[in-house]
């Protein structure tokens, strides 16, 4: 396999994972359904955004931001709502799975 030809600094040169494990799924509707199950553990402890930003630090912005489905959460960040939601990351995780498969075959009925 050759090397990449870069001309310019504007060039990027070809991922090294594309060879190196295969394709990298798209997280668009995991990161939808992680805010999702975020939003739902949220709703069932009857806290505001509000009220998790001042138990955890996490902007409200964020928050909004997350449960809208909107940017990829920081380890950081994530074990700072899980925490303030006193809920296992893995519970948040099951359910984020849960959802986007439900997406996934909601989707695969409606495609022509």
């Amino acid at each position: 396999m050759g090397r990449a030809v870069m001309h310019d600094v504007n060039d990027v040169a070809p991922k090294a994972a594309d060879t190196e494990g295969g394709a990298v799924p798209d997280a668009t509707s995991y990161l939808r359904a992680l805010g999702h199950a975020l939003r739902e553990r949220r709703e069932q402890l009857e806290l505001t955004q509000e009220a998790l930003s001042l138990r955890t630090g996490v902007p409200q912005r964020r928050i909004w931001e997350l449960e809208a489905g909107i940017g990829n959460p920081t380890a950081r960040t994530l074990l700072r709502l899980v925490g303030g939601l006193s809920t296992p990351c893995s519970q948040i995780f099951s359910r984020a799975e849960q959802l986007a498969a439900d997406e996934s075959r909601t989707q695969s009925r409606d495609d022509p």
